[in-house]
């Protein structure tokens, strides 16, 4: 009886153990909170753009899309009544330079056309857009085509000019193959490039999500002065010239340069953990609006090169300076001899794991 009862105890257990018979999931299986781990932890991405929209792993590892050559032309202010609103400045532009019945839209958007016409007769993807540009545009090239005007009649010439800090590494290329091909127009040059033409906006990608991507060589052309009676008269009666000249100063620089692609990267890793001043990370001394930059917390080693926390949550910012030691992982900034990713001077971004004050 004694092992009569003993068996039964045996095969009770096995039963209630779930060992011979299937059982209900336990609330453990199915209840919040109990939710397997990651198989890889994702570093957080440090993104950069008009909108954001890029990121720094994207770019490191793009490559130009499969396709046939391909070239945007974009007629100056065509269409400017149709912007997106972080464009709508361009809406106080009209049809551009005017001088009497004359007007910069419906000038260059002759040269434009034939421009592309003969782009097309060499075998090349021609693209014409109007003053709003396709968010994150890749082409082989963009040409953005305009004319001048000064009320200074007497004011002429030709004069081109590419991103000042162009990501591409090929937009001096494309400017200097359209100074070489327009000379052939016996317009002057016009010496007079602003700030501001560097910055225009269709390849102002870190400030506008409406522009080329950074991987685009980009470059405004001024075809002349609708202001000045000669230049006027050139651009009116002879635009196939003009056109002639911009189609050959893009295939010069597409015979050199065929398919842009991202430069190497050029920053050794530091060794963490490394120990220094946190801070706000230091602004480029030449942005106007330096002031009124919003803070982030960075790292200035004793070498002086900054790096920005990429913490979570972030770094309080209010009892800055103080010194620590930061350790963490290491994302490089791509950094070429006239380009920064950022808005401040730093060499690449810590994402915390330990920050210790000293």
């Amino acid at each position: 009886m004694a092992a009569l009862a003993t068996v039964l105890l045996a095969v009770w257990i096995f039963y209630s153990t779930g060992s011979a018979t299937t059982r209900a999931p336990s609330f453990t299986h199915t209840e919040e909170g109990f939710d397997a781990q990651p198989e890889e932890v994702a570093t957080p991405e440090y993104f950069i753009g008009g909108a954001m929209q890029y990121s720094l792993q994207e770019l490191r590892n793009w490559e130009r899309p499969q396709g046939p050559t391909r070239v945007g032309v974009q007629i100056g202010h065509y269409r400017n009544d149709e912007v997106p609103e972080e464009l709508s400045g361009l809406t106080r532009n009209g049809a551009g330079a005017t001088f009497g019945a004359f007007n910069e839209r419906d000038t260059v958007a002759v040269i434009a056309r034939l421009v592309a016409d003969e782009l097309e007769a060499a075998g090349i993807v021609v693209d014409i857009l109007p003053a709003t540009v396709p968010p994150e545009y890749v082409a082989d090239a963009f040409v953005s085509i305009h004319a001048d005007g000064n009320t200074n009649q007497s004011v002429r010439g030709y004069k081109m000019a590419g991103l000042r800090r162009d990501y591409s590494g090929r937009s001096e290329e494309l400017v200097a193959a359209m100074y070489d091909t327009y000379a052939v127009t016996g317009l002057p040059v016009d010496p007079f490039i602003s700030r501001r033409m560097t910055a225009y906006y269709a390849f102002n990608w870190p400030r506008y999500e409406h522009a080329v991507h950074p991987f685009t060589p980009a470059v405004i052309v001024e075809t002349g002065f609708l202001s000045n009676a000669d230049d006027r008269a050139f651009l009116v009666n002879e635009p196939e010239v003009a056109a002639s000249a911009i189609s050959a100063g893009v295939q010069q620089f597409l015979a050199a340069a065929p398919s842009p692609q991202p430069p190497p990267l050029t920053l050794e890793a530091p060794t963490l953990p490394l120990t220094g001043t946190v801070e706000c990370a230091p602004v480029r001394a030449e942005r106007r609006d330096r002031e009124a930059r919003p803070c982030q917390a960075s790292l200035r080693t004793s070498a002086g090169r900054s790096y920005i926390l990429n913490a979570n949550p972030p770094v309080a910012t209010s009892s800055l300076p103080y010194e620590a030691t930061v350790d963490g992982s290491y994302l490089p900034i791509q950094l070429l001899d006239n380009y920064f990713w950022f808005h401040w001077e730093v060499f690449g971004v810590i994402t915390v794991e330990s920050l210790d004050r000293d």
